[in-house]
């Protein structure tokens, strides 16, 4: 029997081929499948560290009300710790897209866009809390300071017109992050500083040494009913410089004092909000009671109330500000899409959406 060893070379010559082939096909599937999972890990660790971010935000608020005696320093303080933990999340924030852009194998286009656009809210959150914060930072006078059968003293106007900016920042910041801000309901006129009018508290009864009796108790009263919302409404488009009327508006209650008697409230969240303003502000504000039956206790106690109520809602606001942004950095990394060529901006074919 004959042997053709040239058959036997041909046919040893095609196997070694073809097994070279399905090893060379193979180390490409191979190569393929470990580039993938080292997307998908990567993945998995960014997404456990922005749950961090995520969870760590609320620190930073935490409310609590403030009581009679505190100083207005304390609001300071509380602005500034706001403002801390902000300046804390931006940097992870800074942080998670670093390592975001090492992802490999990955398209991060859009989650940077993202950190981009919650960084530049926060930079006017930051801004406008800086602002809140250094008007407030009184460790003089007490919060709602009262005098007792005395002049009522007007809030310091450019102070006020720091915390309406500051206030209308924060409120713009949301409005741009899709927070809702309720209107509230402004409640009705409140009368004038004539006979026992609540607005003589703030603004005097004819340039007298005092309201009359009872006009602290009744503050106090219309500062329980004013709605919170309504409240913050007044002061965004409150006006330092307006004049006082029978209509008045918030920001000519904090910082004039009525010579006519004549003064009212155009609505109870006006009044308010002026008493919040007045209360909270640094500076020589004083609300005013007669001296009798504890009315200066209660004037001041209404006072702490209004800035309770208005920072009480801002902290919602912030918080609800920054929890949008964040969720949209959440979503955004749930679309980083799997690429074929190295680096953030690749387009080329082969995506898997995670």
């Amino acid at each position: 029997m004959k042997i053709n060893i040239k058959n036997i070379r041909v046919k040893s010559i095609c196997a070694t081929l073809f097994i070279s082939l399905f090893l060379s096909c193979n180390s490409g599937v191979i190569e393929e499948l470990e580039k993938k999972n080292t997307f998908f890990d990567s993945l998995i660790k960014i997404g456990h560290g922005f749950q961090e971010i995520f969870g760590s935000f609320g620190d930073a608020f935490g409310f609590s009300a403030f009581k009679s005696g505190d100083k207005r320093s304390a609001v300071g303080a509380h602005f500034e710790k706001i403002k801390i933990g902000l300046k804390g999340t931006k940097d992870k924030l800074d942080e998670f897209a670093t390592k975001i852009s090492s992802i490999p194998y990955a398209d991060t286009t859009i989650v940077k866009g993202e950190i981009k656009g919650a960084n530049d809210v926060f930079d006017k959150l930051i801004a406008a809390l800086t602002k809140l914060a250094g008007a407030t930072n009184d460790s003089t006078n007490d919060i709602g300071n009262t005098a007792s059968g005395a002049k009522a003293g007007v809030a310091d106007k450019p102070e006020v017109e720091v915390v309406i900016a500051g206030v209308k920042e924060i409120i713009d910041a949301a409005v741009k992050s899709g927070v809702q801000i309720e209107q509230g309901k402004e409640g009705s006129p409140v009368g004038s500083a004539s006979g026992d009018g609540a607005t003589g508290v703030l603004v005097g009864k004819n340039n007298s040494s005092a309201p009359a009796a009872n006009a602290g108790f009744k503050l106090a009263d219309e500062v329980a009913k004013a709605d919170p919302w309504a409240m913050i409404d007044k002061i965004k488009d409150a006006n330092a410089g307006a004049e006082l009327s029978a209509t008045s508006e918030a920001g000519a209650l904090a910082t004039k004092i009525d010579t006519s008697n004549t003064a009212g409230a155009k609505t109870n969240a006006d009044l308010a909000a002026a008493t919040a303003l007045k209360a909270m502000t640094k500076g020589s504000g004083k609300l005013t009671a007669n001296g009798a039956n504890n009315e200066p206790d209660a004037v001041k106690a209404a006072g702490v109330s209004a800035v309770n109520k208005v920072l009480g809602i801002l902290d919602l606001i912030i918080r609800k500000t920054v929890a949008n942004n964040l969720e949209k950095i959440k979503e955004a990394v749930k679309k980083i899409t799997y690429s074929e060529t190295e680096g953030t901006n690749a387009t080329e074919a082969g995506t898997v959406t995670k």
